[in-house]
């Protein structure tokens, strides 16, 4: 800041005697000094800058006080020059044009009409009256490593959502977490969305989606989650915000392809009850949106984690008459669960196609498995994907209810004689036994080539992948006794290729990342 002479100020000897300054008439000081005619000067010519005189003061002979003022100049170079007493000139029309630019950039995504089931991988949104079709895409990272570039704030300091490319850390397969003991599930996710350019701008041909609808997302049933308590305490609980509060786009979407299957899946690992379970959350958020087959396979996948809690409470008591009741009244829940996962598996066969025997591109990739399975579409693979999975935790624990029934008691009557079950407890236990549920591992390996190939949600084959791992590492073991010497080579073969399909898994969440680090995003939601 530099202090300059600005201007002469008014007479200060006329306001002080509280006079009019006669201002209009300004007498040079050097035709006064000589005597000479008083030569009037206009203050706005170029001599008008001069050290004035006023004419009343001039013909009363006082002496004329004028005052100069100091200027201090604060300008820079991007101001042009202006100072305190020319302050910059107001760019309306600029400011105008920059605001009209940040609104037509903030996001205002409405879902059109129909509203389809949150699984579909299109979905059909307006932005401002235009329409995009988006493609859906979910990937598990660590959030406190996503770093955003470029992206700007508006006048109000919130995000004007510029585009922004982001950067994540190195994709790796979720390590699934077997016990929670007695932390919460929690979740953290942030929405983004990225709008393609026209299609002659891209310099290919016009594909499906006009750009990507994405989920980041990460939870505390994994060993590579953040371990600190504190990152986890703020986070809003599904829970305390109600059924209702997922009801419309993108909350909607969140809680059905990130939230749901995940806290379910950690509720069955850890066989602990869901409130998932309960009617309110299995009708409330679809008040508005469709349920789609596997919304449907879901809401009796979250009845398991309870029935598993109570069956092995049941286990580990003495051997009562207390305890067979007990065993035969879960079972007949168990039968009854399982009907609604026969009806379910009834429905979605019937339609044609739903999915056929494929031969593998590579045997080799392929050992200890002869083919694969192809299905319709992405979804169904993982539909079926999760069925056979829960069938492989279900079905040794209703062997094991069975046999429970038959052991005997110490309380009984002497001699004891074999419980006779009611008709509906009547089941052929061979429908349970090891070369079934073998069986189910198998078909389970056999769909997850094709889900992963098709997905834009690969992190929803580790837990069916940590499942069928778990299974063949305690394939060899002695159930009902309870032995703990494995089989030499028994599962070694399924264990190597679940290996390497983790290494092709770990490769496509990779492949994404790339893809999502190559684009620019705008921040949609987070939760």
């Amino acid at each position: 800041m530099v202090g300059v002479p600005g201007k002469y100020r008014g007479c200060e000897t006329c306001r002080s005697r509280r006079v009019k300054c006669g201002r209009s008439c300004y007498t040079d000081a050097s035709g006064l000094a000589s005597g000479q005619s008083k030569e009037l000067r206009n203050p706005s010519s170029p001599a008008g800058n001069e050290r004035p005189h006023c004419k009343r003061c001039v013909d009363s002979h006082r002496e004329c006080t004028y005052e100069r003022e100091t200027v201090f100049i604060v300008a820079s170079i991007e101001d042009g020059g202006r100072c305190s007493s020319h302050p910059p000139r107001k760019s309306t029309k600029k400011s105008k044009a920059v605001a009209k630019v940040l609104e037509e950039e903030r996001l205002e995504l409405v879902v059109n009409e129909p509203l389809l089931p949150a699984w579909n991988d299109l979905v059909s949104v307006s932005n401002r009256g235009k329409g995009y079709s988006l493609q859906v895409a979910v990937l598990n990272t660590v959030l406190q490593s996503v770093f955003s570039g470029g992206g700007d704030e508006d006048s109000d300091g919130g995000s004007s959502n510029r585009s922004a490319a982001i950067s994540l850390a190195t994709y790796e397969t979720p390590v699934i977490q077997p016990s929670l003991s007695d932390d919460d599930f929690q979740l953290r996710s942030r929405s983004m969305v990225h709008f393609s350019p026209p299609a002659g701008m891209r310099g290919e041909e016009r594909i499906q989606a006009d750009g990507i609808f994405l989920f980041l997302y990460e939870h505390n049933n994994s060993i590579t989650s953040p371990a600190n308590v504190a990152h986890w305490r703020d986070v809003n609980s599904v829970r305390r915000q109600g059924p209702g509060s997922y009801r419309l786009f993108p909350a909607h979407h969140f809680f059905v392809r990130v939230y749901r299957h995940n806290a379910i899946c950690t509720a069955l690992l850890n066989r602990k009850p869901s409130f998932l379970a309960e009617p309110a959350w299995t009708a409330g958020p679809w008040e508005f949106h469709q349920k789609s087959d596997f919304d449907h396979l879901l809401d009796t996948i979250a009845l398991l984690p309870g029935t598993l809690a109570r069956a092995d409470r049941t286990f580990t008591q003495d051997q009562t008459l207390a305890r067979r009741l007990m065993a035969q009244d879960l079972l007949s829940n168990c039968i009854s669960i399982e009907s609604l996962f026969d009806r379910w598996y009834g429905a979605a066969t019937s339609m044609p196609d739903v999915l056929w025997i494929e031969d593998p591109d590579g045997t080799d990739a392929q050992i200890p498995f002869a083919d694969t399975f192809a299905f319709r579409d992405s979804l169904t693979a993982m539909a079926f994907i999760y069925y056979w999975m829960a069938q492989l935790l279900f079905y040794p624990c209703i062997e094991r209810l069975y046999w429970t029934i038959f052991e005997p008691v110490v309380d009984g009557p002497f001699p004891q004689t074999m419980p006779v079950l009611p008709g509906n407890l009547q089941i052929n236990p061979l429908k349970y036994s090891m070369k079934e549920v073998r069986e189910i591992a198998s078909n389970i390996c056999r769909s997850l080539d094709f889900a992963l190939i098709q997905t834009a949600q690969p992190d929803m084959l580790a837990v069916p992948l940590y499942v069928v791992c778990q299974f063949y590492q305690h394939v060899g073991l002695d159930v009902h006794g309870g032995g703990d010497d494995e089989v030499f080579g028994d599962g070694r073969l399924e264990l190597m290729w679940c290996e390497a399909f983790r290494a092709r898994l770990a490769a496509k969440g990779r492949d994404m990342q790339e893809v999502v680090q190559a684009k620019q995003w705008m921040d949609l939601a987070s939760f």
